[in-house]
């Protein structure tokens, strides 16, 4: 006779078999059915990225059944979806406060005030995390990220080590320590070419990899194995990415047209006296955005914001409510006065925990596209638009390893393309918004840079302070993935780099010239 042990199974939540009523977002009346059906379907719409809608249906779900473990935990990825990082972190600290040893919610809270810039609380909240599982390899890893942005290079890769030892085919420790490991040993590099080679790792694993070991062999000054796994992890990447290259540059060439000079000289309607301005600090990747922030940042006015998504989505807000189902920027001309005003009101509720000081620095990338919105939304702002010269830029771009959000960077040609647009785009926006924008270029600040900053703090009526020539002494946490090069001086290294691998970057080259960016 079998053991009731051996033929348990698997325990189900009994709340979720408990019937709930949902409505759908746009769609009258309530839909009854099992709390388990309703799940499966918001897990669904997530998977479509559809998660605001997500975010709707958990809650409704929770306010019915407040138990609904599942519920919490889809709840909590939306949030970070739509990067609304206070809700994250309100929801998260409801939650723990009635199950305060639950894991994955504990995570969860981490990404909320590693976001947020609260690394120390992070730091805090990941610690507990690991009493709890001191061998959970999430836990490990994001110690070590939270770590390498706050400066601590040491115990980072104390913690990725450790979780490369528990987990050897977990790419993202191989990658997050690949800029921190610059004494690697042969034997260190013959075990990862080993792994990357095993069927058993993920094809998400084996491109991380392929970047890590890229660093590797870049710094034993191997510069034909280096482009060789970078080569080979773009390839690899790319082939799992959904993307649609020409749509994504049509998107970019259309901005003109629909965010008109006729349509940016529109009269704001009066504004509310702010508590802090924001400065925009945009340009394609690589092209000296994160810097730049970093020397804005040292002055006693300015609080950094790193990246920011607060107008995507206090735009976004905006949309919902006029029931607008366009894709960016097709909805530009919809939009009254008063609904711009609505959208930079909304900004600064958003961005509220960055008032403490005149001025906070939001770091978007994706902004360049979006000068036009952030004139009209907030017309008392500061823009900074960076950019590098080609073949620099692109080069920064397609070695780096850039997870799913910038989809152009694993493409030789495909990046030579967004470069172009983007070009296309910076040279309208001079001549739409001459006086609102700063625009720099990232060898001028390199060669002529006390000049240059001093031009830029002048620009934004900044008084001077001798600290943002030493930036890199600025202990703030920085979490993009730049993060080691500004905690170093200015220097040249990365001028003309590019050229080392001049034949095997031929294709990017090529398409350069022929869209007219290189004579």
């Amino acid at each position: 006779m079998a053991s009731k042990k051996g033929s348990s199974k698997p325990s189900v939540d009994k709340h979720e078999r408990k019937d709930v009523a949902i409505s759908l977002p746009g769609r009258s009346g309530n839909n009854k059915m099992p709390a388990a059906q309703a799940l499966n379907f918001a897990n669904q719409l997530g998977n479509d990225g559809k998660w605001p809608v997500v975010i709707v249906l958990c809650r409704q779900l929770l306010t019915q059944i407040p138990q609904l473990t599942r519920a919490w935990h889809l709840l909590f990825k939306g949030l970070v979806e739509a990067g609304d990082y206070s809700g994250l972190l309100t929801a998260t600290e409801q939650y723990l406060s009635s199950k305060p040893r639950d894991l994955t919610t504990l995570l969860f809270q981490t990404t909320a005030l590693r976001l947020l810039g609260q690394h120390d609380k992070a730091l805090q909240a990941i610690d507990k995390a690991l009493r709890l599982a001191p061998a959970n390899t999430s836990a490990l890893n994001q110690r070590g990220v939270i770590l390498k942005e706050m400066g601590n290079m040491a115990e980072a890769l104390d913690s990725f080590n450790r979780c490369v030892r528990l987990s050897p085919l977990d790419g993202y420790a191989y990658w997050n320590r690949s800029d921190l490991l610059r004494d690697i040993n042969t034997e260190e590099l013959k075990s990862m070419e080993a792994v990357v080679s095993r069927p058993a790792v993920t094809a998400h694993n084996k491109a991380r990899i392929h970047y890590a070991l890229a660093r590797a062999y870049e710094f034993q000054g191997d510069t034909q194995k280096q482009f060789s796994h970078i080569e080979q992890g773009a390839k690899l990447k790319r082939g799992l990415l959904e993307y649609h290259h020409a749509d994504e540059i049509q998107q970019t060439r259309d901005i003109p047209k629909h965010f008109s000079q006729e349509l940016l000289k529109q009269t704001p309607l009066p504004r509310e006296t702010k508590k802090a301005s924001p400065i925009f600090i945009c340009g394609l990747p690589r092209s000296g955005t994160t810097l730049v922030e970093q020397i804005i940042s040292t002055h006693s006015m300015v609080t950094a914001g790193d990246e920011l998504v607060a107008l995507q989505r206090a735009t976004a807000a905006v949309l919902r409510q006029k029931k607008i189902d366009k894709p960016f920027p097709l909805w530009a001309n919809d939009l009254s006065p008063a609904d711009w005003k609505t959208i930079g009101d909304n900004y600064q509720s958003m961005t509220s925990e960055l008032h403490g000081t005149p001025f906070f620095t939001d770091k978007n990338l994706q902004n360049y596209k979006a000068l036009g919105l952030i004139h009209l939304a907030n017309p008392e702002a500061k823009i900074i638009f960076c950019r590098r010269a080609p073949m620099d830029n692109l080069w920064g771009c397609y070695r780096q390893y850039f997870a799913d959000g910038l989809r152009y960077t694993y493409d030789q040609e495909e990046l030579a393309d967004t470069y172009q647009a983007a070009s296309e785009l910076y040279r309208y926006w001079q001549s739409a918004l001459p006086d609102k924008v700063f625009f720099l270029e990232y060898e001028t600040l390199i060669s002529d840079y006390e000049a240059t900053v001093k031009a830029l703090l002048h620009f934004l009526d900044l008084p001077w302070e001798e600290n943002c020539l030493h930036f890199f002494n600025n202990p703030r946490p920085v979490r993009t993935t730049s993060a080691t090069q500004v905690r170093s001086p200015i220097n040249t290294s990365r001028v003309d780099q590019w050229k080392k691998f001049e034949q095997q970057l031929q294709p990017m080259y090529q398409r350069l010239i022929a869209l007219g960016e290189i004579e």
